[in-house]
């Protein structure tokens, strides 16, 4: 077994398999629009929210750049994709109305096709997509 490569399996344009480990949705938050004293507080925030649909799964690793990822995660074990992406969707709108609640505005893009590829495979340099 090798243990290097990691499996990538297209499930739609905005949700993939990981590793048959997780679905994962990949949002990139662009922080140019906020203030460096809220960031703090905005982390602190996403970092608190809860859903019993999904994991929410912060990447400041391009902050310096002005960009945060969010990634939503479901479980792959005993869940179908057509349940993987009714509850990314309701975890989504859970997150929309828990930001909204707390007066928190962010601009955010949906990763799609190659552009979830590159994001996973620059923590995953053996990542290969396969085919089911």
């Amino acid at each position: 077994m090798d243990h290097v490569t990691k499996k990538y399996h297209v499930i739609t344009d905005e949700l993939v398999l990981f590793n048959d480990e997780y679905y994962v949705t990949v949002l990139r938050v662009s922080l140019d629009s906020m203030g460096a004293a809220s960031l703090s507080e905005i982390f602190n925030e996403l970092y608190a929210f809860s859903h019993a649909d999904v994991e929410l799964e912060i990447d400041i690793s391009e902050e310096q750049q002005g960009t945060w990822y969010l990634q939503f995660l479901v479980p792959y074990m005993l869940t179908l994709s057509d349940t993987a992406i009714k509850r990314i969707t309701r975890g989504s709108e859970a997150l929309q109305s828990y930001l909204d609640e707390r007066s928190i505005s962010l601009n955010v893009e949906l990763l799609r096709g190659s552009d979830i590829f590159a994001y996973m495979k620059r923590y995953n340099p053996g990542l290969a997509e396969v085919k089911k």
